[in-house]
């Protein structure tokens, strides 16, 4: 290949493969191994992205990546320069808490994508998932469940006024 022929585009394979070698030693709350949350992640979008207008590959390209900027020296531009679509770039980008940003802010950039909106539904059930936090201490399960259901109301609210804000221009 030369310098100038575009780079092949990742299977969600490479993607699968990617995400495991960037969360490799990493761990979740409870202690089992970080890639496992991405994975769950993934499996759900598989199901719930078409029912909601989104592209279902593309959804779980995003969902595989979600975590992989925030949790790793891995950049946006480096996830572009290997070949991943622009719009699983946008939402990976859009899903990337950046520090010192107001949950706010970072819900409502959420907001403005429809395909991170998926990722960041499912993201929220599973670290909400009653049976994974059931395995922490009660003070962390009951922090954690409340602040899940607090940043899903925001996150709906901003969906919501998005949406009222596209018919007012559409003239609905």
């Amino acid at each position: 290949m030369t310098t100038a022929d575009p780079v092949p585009a990742p299977t969600l394979d490479d993607a699968i493969a990617f995400a495991t070698r960037i969360h490799a030693g990493q761990v979740d709350k409870a202690g089992d191994e970080y890639i496992g949350h991405p994975l769950r992640v993934m499996a759900t979008v598989a199901r719930t992205a078409g029912p909601a207008g989104v592209d279902p590959l593309a959804a779980r390209f995003a969902a595989i990546l979600h975590d992989v900027v925030e949790d790793s020296d891995t950049t946006i531009a480096d996830l572009t320069a290997a070949g991943y679509p622009a719009r699983v770039v946008a939402a990976v980008d859009a899903l990337s808490h950046r520090p010192d940003e107001s949950t706010r802010d970072y819900l409502a950039r959420v907001a403005a994508d429809p395909l991170a909106v998926v990722v960041k539904l499912a993201d929220m059930q599973d670290n909400s998932n009653p049976s994974r936090l059931g395995r922490l201490d009660a003070e962390q399960s009951a922090r954690l469940a409340a602040r899940y259901v607090d940043r899903r109301a925001l996150l709906d609210d901003l969906v919501l006024d998005r949406e009222i804000q596209g018919r007012k221009i559409q003239g609905r």
